[in-house]
């Protein structure tokens, strides 16, 4: 019986301790786990990685674009921008969101807007567009 109550309370005491942990770290874990798990070729289960991620915390700029990353995987372009300005949004400085959001916006055959957004990325740092800006003129 002592026994029992012992591994009760270390039980409690375990689940108030995972309740003091922040929601930051929370929506972290769920971000470097996500990323694993999309890496195996599994962005539909990086997705609900991600998405309980989110629901830690809805700002999280770099959740919010690997979301987007997924939809664009599905070719959902139009749910990948939302989530792209979503993360943007969050960090008007991200230039991978910048990008990608550029891409979803050439796979919808819209020019402009995809060289506008591989501008603003390659301003703000992104490598290796020159290719893409070069067609933008």
């Amino acid at each position: 019986m002592k026994y029992l109550i012992k591994i009760l309370s270390l039980v409690f005491v375990l689940s108030l301790m995972a309740g003091c942990v922040p929601a930051e770290e929370k929506a972290e874990e769920q971000y470097e786990i996500g990323r694993k798990i999309f890496h195996t070729n599994d962005p539909r289960g990086a997705l609900v990685v991600y998405e309980k991620g989110l629901e830690y915390m809805p700002t999280h700029a770099r959740l919010l674009y690997e979301s987007g990353n997924c939809y664009m995987n599905f070719r959902d372009y139009v749910t990948a921008i939302e989530f792209y300005n979503k993360a943007i949004e969050s960090n008007p400085n991200y230039a991978d969101a910048y990008n990608n959001r550029g891409e979803s916006w050439f796979y919808l055959n819209d020019k402009i807007k995809s060289c506008t957004d591989w501008q603003k990325a390659h301003d703000l740092g992104k490598p290796n567009l020159l290719d893409k800006l070069k067609h933008c003129n």
